[in-house]
């Protein structure tokens, strides 16, 4: 097994993990807007390693998600992929800051991450699109990115609703597709010819 697939191999789970523990984090709020039932948080902001564990769980992932594609992409879907897997640690870096043992807040960069992997995630998925990438879910790169800006940018407020919910919740499960679809990937050579 070379280097690139064992990467991905290990890259995929730990995608899915960061992307699971994403998706509970807000388990409880989803129980009180869908369910109108109260429940305690799955993951607070005291479960410091638990939100560490799903950080670095995160930056490994896109590690391994760029060394698997990029050779595969051509010249524009590798920049895509620098905006979304470096978009996706610098959020992961800026999550990490939120956790109260550390003397820094650094907000501004969960605001830039989140920006980038997802200005970087569609224009992949659109790439993706015109020339497969992927082995499988060809249309799942394009549909995770909107879901994320849909919901981040145009239902995000100060108060959380049911749709911001809904769509956060659908890009967590893109995120949870990306780290499945990674794994499942078999070895396949880089293209001849690339499109620039």
């Amino acid at each position: 097994m070379n280097a690139t697939n064992y990467i991905s191999q290990w890259g995929g789970p730990a995608f899915m993990l960061g992307s699971a523990l994403f998706l509970v984090n807000k388990l409880n709020e989803m129980s009180r807007l869908f369910l109108s039932r109260w429940m305690p948080d799955v993951i607070s902001g005291e479960d410091i390693w638990l939100i560490a564990l799903g950080q670095v769980a995160f930056i490994i992932g896109y590690v391994g998600y760029f060394r698997l594609y990029a050779d595969r992409a051509g010249r524009f879907g590798k920049t895509t992929l620098y905006l979304f897997c470096g978009g996706g640690i610098l959020l992961a870096i800026g999550h990490i800051s939120f956790m109260p043992v550390l003397p820094f807040d650094a907000f501004i960069l969960v605001i830039i991450g989140l920006m980038l992997m997802l200005i970087g995630l569609i224009l992949f998925g659109i790439v993706n699109l015109r020339r497969p990438i992927l082995a499988r879910w060809q249309w799942l790169p394009l549909a995770t990115g909107l879901m994320g800006f849909i919901g981040f940018f145009l239902f995000t407020g100060e108060e959380m609703t049911a749709v911001f919910l809904l769509f956060r919740t659908l890009f967590a499960l893109g995120l949870l597709g990306l780290g499945l679809a990674m794994w499942l990937e078999k070895s396949v050579a880089p293209p001849e010819e690339v499109l620039a």
